[in-house]
């Protein structure tokens, strides 16, 4: 049985629901006008990665917020300002 990946998204009014299944990975993008963009990356063995993509943006290599395991027992996060640089 391959592993799957599940994301449920609702918006800010709760009016509606939709549920995503896919069995690889799911991007999801929050984008606010004006503002910029939130990335969540989620893989079927449980590892993300956020970023943030602020409008006019001069330094895209500082756009990685977090990344990290999601397990049974809990989640693995590693801060961005905990990596190697050059972003992991």
């Amino acid at each position: 049985m391959k592993p799957r990946v599940r994301a449920q998204l609702r918006s800010s009014s709760a009016r509606s629901s939709k549920i995503l299944r896919d069995h690889t990975q799911i991007e999801t993008v929050v984008e606010v006008e004006g503002v910029g963009r939130l990335v969540l990356d989620v893989d079927s063995k449980g590892g993300y990665s956020l970023r943030a993509y602020p409008k006019d943006s001069e330094d895209p290599s500082r756009d990685l917020l977090a990344v990290g395991v999601v397990r049974a027992d809990g989640i693995v996060a590693v801060h961005a300002e905990e990596l190697p640089a050059g972003g992991g």
